[in-house]
């Protein structure tokens, strides 16, 4: 039960996150030039429209709760492609994050050095996990 909970745990703090910017919070920026600067990365000043922000967050709230509908229908194909293409969508930011499109279209700081150390591995750790709870390779 760690996985689920870890992954539950992790993506409700994203969407935490989300909301919190939604409502016009800069956590954990001084300012909002800073915080588009240190989450965005694309040279842009302002944060995205609070809807959109809304929206990430009640998308990353669907997905913590996730886990637990992989537990308890796990023969269900339903479950089976959505819990790929989360664990998809996941990986392939992931990898995103390394690729030098990426790496020159999202240079402004710190966003590019957060991406490469913290961002895109936890989103490749999130996806390889989701995968992983599918498969139940959990040990």
């Amino acid at each position: 039960m760690i996985l689920p909970l870890s992954l539950t745990v992790i993506v409700a703090l994203l969407a935490a996150a989300h909301a919190w910017w939604a409502v016009g919070g800069i956590w954990p920026a001084a300012s909002e030039p800073d915080l588009a600067r240190a989450v965005i990365g694309d040279g842009r000043i302002r944060m995205p429209p609070p809807w959109q922000c809304a929206a990430v967050a009640v998308a990353l709230v669907c997905v913590a709760a996730w886990p637990w509908a992989i537990l308890a229908w796990p023969a269900s194909p339903l479950v089976l492609i959505v819990s790929i293409v989360i664990g998809a969508i996941f990986f392939i930011r992931g990898s995103a994050g390394y690729s030098p499109r990426w790496r020159g279209r999202f240079r402004s700081e710190p966003f590019r050095t957060r991406d490469f150390y913290f961002y895109s591995p936890l989103c490749l750790a999130l996806g390889v996990a989701f995968i992983k709870l599918l498969t139940r390779e959990m040990q």
